[in-house]
């Protein structure tokens, strides 16, 4: 089930791939952008941790904290180069997909192959595989994995709730900072 803005947000305390317990209650009075991602070697996805990583300090700024939950494991997460440098980020391996069922994060083949339809779509392939990845096989990946994004307002509930209408569809970056400028009401 799909979640929807005005909900409470579903709560968490897991480790991440640093071995640091991230506990969304710990982030109550802070605005967060929780996000979930395909595996480790995807390259939309990597394209876009790269980008927000890009954009952390100027978010961070803002009064904004970022959690990136991801379908590979601890160890692959920590064997990839390109994601340690998002580190302090937390990088949240949740390869039994327990909080992707929580959230009511998708799965949907012809949403796959649509992003291969996209503007840009083989131009942003050859780029987000660029980055240095493990090519370790994960047998627990959902292949066709659709990426979510949560904007979690300070007192836990979601803002807003974004579904990808493909592998590569986000929260456009312009939306993102006009919550975190937003100031807290009540």
């Amino acid at each position: 089930m799909q979640l929807t803005a005005g909900l409470k947000a579903k709560p968490f305390r897991m480790q991440d791939a640093s071995g640091r317990t991230i506990d969304l209650q710990d982030f109550k009075g802070s605005k967060v952008l929780v996000s979930f991602f395909r595996d480790v070697t995807c390259p939309f996805c990597n394209l876009r941790v790269h980008f927000l990583s890009s954009k952390k300090q100027e978010l961070e700024d803002l009064g904004l904290k970022m959690i990136f939950f991801f379908e590979s494991t601890g160890e692959l997460l920590t064997k990839s180069t390109h994601h340690r440098k998002v580190h302090p980020v937390p990088l949240v391996p949740d390869p039994e997909h327990k909080m992707y069922d929580q959230y009511g994060v998708e799965s949907s083949t012809g949403k796959v192959l649509k992003t291969m339809f996209t503007k840009g779509a083989f131009s942003a392939m050859k780029e987000g595989n660029s980055f240095e990845t493990p090519t370790d096989k994960e047998e627990h990946l959902r292949a066709s994995l659709i990426p979510a994004d949560f904007l979690i307002d300070e007192k836990g509930y979601i803002h807003t709730a974004h579904y990808g209408k493909n592998v590569r569809d986000h929260l456009p970056i312009e939306q993102i900072k006009a919550f975190a400028r937003q100031l807290v009401v009540g």
